[in-house]
């Protein structure tokens, strides 16, 4: 084979490169809204551990401290430290735990107004482990950041994967349909 034929199979054979996960993007940015403006939370107590899977593999864990209005929220790939009771004999955690179970790219959907949480947990796209009720509040917390447009503003501007917001295209209307009849 000539060096000209190795060097273009050498370009046509598929780059292992590591997949950039797009909760990689967007936890980070939910982060830095929550610091800017911390009453987004209101009064919502809980840890919300996020599993992130790819091709239903998983791939990384986020945690979601939120210890009611006083308290900035904390987003971190660690486990934060949780606060005790003050029973020095039980000394156990005083804020329940919600483990959510999710495919990134549904991350993106959900972030992106494609998928409700509601949607998702019925659908069977995300698992939830814990308080329902508490998980839904998580979501309220991400509408009330004006997350939506947002994120795709945000994936829009930086030109996230590829990904390009697409207005629908309406039909217009003809007066007279039954002239197709």
């Amino acid at each position: 084979m000539s060096n000209s034929k190795k060097e273009l199979s050498h370009e046509l054979l598929p780059k292992k490169n590591k997949t950039t996960l797009f909760s990689s993007i967007l936890i980070p940015e939910l982060q830095k809204e929550l610091d800017q403006n911390s009453k987004l939370a209101g009064n919502l107590r809980g840890l919300f551990i996020l599993q992130v899977l790819h091709k239903k593999k998983f791939q990384t864990e986020y945690y979601l401290l939120f210890q009611g209005r006083d308290i900035k929220p904390i987003l971190s790939n660690e486990r934060p430290e949780l606060p005790k009771s003050d029973s020095s004999t039980f000394p156990t955690p005083i804020l329940p735990v919600v483990l959510v179970e999710i495919e990134d790219q549904d991350i993106l959907n959900f972030a992106t107004g494609g998928l409700t949480g509601m949607k998702a947990f019925v659908g069977g796209k995300i698992k939830i482990v814990g308080d329902l009720l508490l998980a839904q509040q998580l979501e309220e917390v991400f509408v009330k950041a004006g997350g939506v447009a947002k994120a795709m503003s945000f994936l829009e501007k930086n030109k996230i994967a590829g990904f390009e917001v697409s207005k629908p295209v309406r039909k217009p209307r003809t007066a007279n349909r039954s002239s197709k009849l």
